[in-house]
């Protein structure tokens, strides 16, 4: 799969920033070469053969490379997995929503999965144990203080891996996790045909059922990761064994929950599941965008029906080639009713709070609660064409000051009176009538979400964001204009914008610059003469989200790089911060002016660095979410 050079570029210096110059130099040499055995990476890099390999052992041991075996000579070719290696930016807010929803002890745990990489279960034990043991041990500790220990017992720890994994944020290991979709699927096509097809394809039929095959054969390659999970889903789940165990209390008191767990297999190799990991960040980023536009009520609503529908949702993007779904189960769309998502909702949470104050007969009802029992068909996903100001338009809104406020009282003594239940449907029902379609409303009490639309239109608001700040609200206008009308001219571009003709070829000339418009020539006649063409403006929406993407990437890297820069600058104030009697003590072992060289830098790096995580916020949305 071909990556664009700015990405190439940042996945190396994540590399370098996280694990060392040696093997970002070998990570660099596969990203510019493709697919090469030890022997040609040596030739290319200039390193030897043991640095090679040393190099190789840390990718590997990071799930950043792929490799496969020659079956004649029994030489291995090495591969960048470049998808893991810019996922490693995202280990902060994966740490963060990990937090949340599991809690310090699934934090730590996934902490040192993210720092060990691959890892057996077994050896995290044996650390855990190690840690526990030092902590336990009060002769160690007799003059510096005892450490808090996140993770306290080896239950504890099967426990919280039992969690991670059954909500497939860690898989395991299997033959094939270090080869590429490209192979596998190679691999997948050759078994096919050896079993099923070995006198060749022959028909419309047989080309239908080859690719069933196919299908079926990548989705059980994919399926290999998943094997603790479905050991733990024979036992129940966790909360089925936890509603077990309450059942089964004696002398009214429970089972301690750690031991509630099967024991996991101490022999398997277990990693980060990135893929899952993305779409939990999805969700939040959805409730972020709910919680910015509605309220925090209706937002905390909007998570907890994230969390049922994601539940057995394992990637953003599917496959085309293996997640196709027949006519039946696509018309089986996965939904959540009222019921069972106020079970989940806190009882301490006001469901009253940020529900409209308008009386009864204000409000359509039936437009309001139609139902929509099938998915919008595609669309162009931009909305608000044009700049006109609804905000006069049918209805009368000259109520005095009076009838307003008995209006409000009368609401909110109707918001009052209303059930728990219909307090929870009102935040659904806004989530439905939301120009993004948070929510669609597809059947009597049941609710789903149509993840593609939602993000398209998420996406097209983003650009649309993006075009303001960069050409201004007059840039924005002109980009509707060409997206409603298709190809124009500049006479007819002109016509439609109202503005003059100097100021429309200043603003056209600046949206072309920042990739937001393209132009077409058409010739006159068939000499193609540049003097009698006619050259029509358009805007491409895809080409201007390939080359956002581009230049996100770039900042990026220009952010790393100056990061760099400012390290080599402050190399001696940085290696003093390092010393073991000066750690943690900066600012009474330094010198004023040291101290506040090292204080600058880390204000500059945490700059720095946000700014990349809130760039990685744009390209998630542009090419993840």
């Amino acid at each position: 799969m071909a990556v664009i050079k700015e990405k190439a570029e940042f996945c190396t210096l994540m590399v370098d920033e996280l694990y060392g110059q040696l093997p970002a130099r070998v990570y660099a040499t596969l990203f510019q070469r493709g697919k090469l055995s030890i022997r040609l990476i040596c030739q290319f890099s200039k390193l030897n053969a043991r640095q090679v390999k040393n190099g190789l052992c840390v990718l590997q041991q990071h799930n950043l490379l792929f490799y496969t075996v020659d079956a004649n000579s029994g030489e291995a070719e090495y591969s960048v997995n470049h998808e893991y290696a810019y996922n490693l930016v995202r280990a902060g807010k994966i740490l963060e929503m990990v937090d949340n929803s599991y809690g310090p002890a699934g934090r730590d745990v996934m902490q040192n999965l993210l720092l060990l990489g691959q890892t057996r279960i077994s050896d995290l034990v044996a650390a855990y144990q190690a840690k526990i043991n030092l902590a336990n041990d009060n002769d160690a500790w007799l003059n510096d203080k005892k450490p808090e220990l996140v993770i306290k017992s080896k239950a504890q720890l099967n426990s919280v891996l039992c969690r991670l994994i059954e909500a497939e944020l860690i898989d395991v290991i299997h033959s094939k996790t270090f080869q590429s979709a490209h192979e596998i699927e190679k691999q997948v096509h050759r078994e096919v045909m050896d079993v099923y097809f070995p006198n060749g394809i022959k028909g419309t039929k047989a080309k239908v059922e080859f690719e069933q095959k196919v299908a079926e054969g990548l989705r059980k390659v994919r399926e290999e990761s998943k094997t603790l999970k479905r050991k733990l889903a024979q036992n129940g789940g966790a909360s089925k064994r936890r509603k077990l165990a309450v059942g089964n209390e004696t002398n009214g008191a429970p089972e301690e929950e750690e031991d509630l767990d099967p024991a996991l297999d101490p022999r398997q190799v277990i990693r980060i599941n990135y893929e899952k990991c993305i779409v939990e960040l999805r969700s939040r980023r959805l409730v972020q965008y709910v919680n910015e536009t509605i309220g925090e009520t209706t937002g905390y609503v909007y998570g907890q029906l994230l969390k049922q529908l994601t539940k057995n949702i394992s990637r953003c993007r599917p496959d085309p080639l293996i997640d196709t779904l027949t006519p039946e189960e696509a018309k089986e769309t996965p939904s959540v009713t009222t019921n069972e998502i106020l079970d989940k909702v806190k009882t301490s949470i006001d469901l009253t709070l940020g529900i409209g104050k308008m009386p009864s007969k204000s409000i359509s009802k039936s437009a309001a609660e139609r139902l929509t029992p099938f998915a919008p068909k595609d669309k162009i996903p931009f909305m608000n064409q044009d700049d006109s100001d609804d905000d006069d338009e049918d209805g009368d809104y000259s109520d005095s000051d009076e009838e307003m406020d008995t209006k409000k009282e009368n609401g909110d003594a109707s918001v009052a009176r209303m059930s728990r239940p219909e307090q929870l449907r009102q935040h659904l029902l806004l989530l439905a009538e939301s120009q993004a379609g948070f929510v669609r409303h597809c059947g009597e009490d049941e609710w789903t979400i149509d993840f593609k639309p939602l993000m398209e239109k998420l996406r097209a608001t983003e650009l649309d964001s993006i075009i303001e700040q960069t050409c201004g609200r007059q840039g924005l206008r002109l980009t509707r204009i060409l997206r409603t009308k298709g190809k124009l001219g500049e006479q007819a571009l002109q016509s439609l914008s109202l503005m003059r003709k100097v100021d429309l070829q200043q603003k056209m000339l600046e949206m072309r610059l920042a990739g937001f418009a393209h132009t077409q020539e058409v010739p006159r006649d068939n000499k193609a003469d540049p003097k009698k063409s006619i050259f029509l403006w358009y805007c491409d929406t895809e080409q201007a989200y390939s080359g956002l993407i581009a230049k996100c990437y770039a900042t990026m890297v220009h952010c790393l790089q100056v990061l760099e820069v400012r390290r080599q600058k402050e190399k001696a104030v940085l290696s003093l911060a390092r010393r073991t009697n000066v750690k943690g003590k900066e600012k009474d072992m330094m010198r004023d002016e040291s101290y506040a060289r090292f204080a600058k830098f880390l204000k500059d790096e945490k700059l720095l660095m946000a700014e990349v995580m809130r760039i990685d916020d744009t390209l998630a949305l542009l090419q993840d979410f």
